[in-house]
């Protein structure tokens, strides 16, 4: 009796972990439509969003790295304001677990190393995870915080970004809303005294 009371205990548990879990698509972050199924595809995107409609997600595209060579598909986001248009580029990173730049245009133009802006795949309601990248050859750390996640793949995402230098300060803290065909709805931006 015992051991049927534990395996029910335990069984209990793993569906209580599993009730705040969800697949995060990829079209959330472009704002394309969104798909049934749980894979990662690099599905058009073609979206001007934000509430003065002065942001853009197109792709995906290739681009080639300048300092390896290599060519992978991104996504290319843009913004204008009146000291003119940031570009950054944008790829599946940290083995599918995120999308994040590779290269951004401020500053001359930096390449980024395993940038992570947004999450993908699988994540639970309240997970943290942690990356290791680096920004202009500088070493970064990435740490994304699950806040709200609802349960169908349709249904916003709220979520924590810090980004912290090699020394392990805060650089940067902002809270994002993603909706379905709408890309970024909401940023807070929660300003770090220098």
């Amino acid at each position: 009796m015992r051991k049927i009371f534990i395996v029910l205990i335990i069984s209990l548990i793993s569906q209580l972990s599993q009730a705040n879990e969800r697949f995060i698509p990829l079209e959330l972050f472009t704002g394309g439509e969104i798909r049934d199924d749980t894979e990662i595809k690099f599905t058009k995107a073609n979206l001007v969003f934000g509430d003065k409609k002065r942001k853009k997600i197109v792709g995906p595209e290739d681009w080639k790295n300048p300092n390896t060579g290599e060519i992978i598909k991104v996504y290319k986001r843009t913004r204008k304001s009146q000291s003119g248009v940031k570009t950054q580029l944008f790829a599946v990173t940290n083995d599918g677990q995120c999308i994040g730049r590779v290269w951004d245009s401020r500053r001359s133009g930096r390449i980024i190393v395993n940038g992570c802006k947004f999450p993908l795949g699988v994540w639970n309601e309240g997970e943290k995870r942690t990356f290791k990248g680096s920004s202009g050859g500088k070493t970064r750390k990435i740490e994304l915080t699950i806040l709200k996640l609802g349960k169908k793949q349709k249904d916003k995402v709220t979520f924590n970004w810090k980004l912290y230098d090699g020394a392990g300060k805060l650089m940067d803290d902002n809270d994002y809303t993603f909706s379905a065909g709408k890309a970024m709805t909401k940023l807070n931006d929660k300003k770090i005294s220098k």
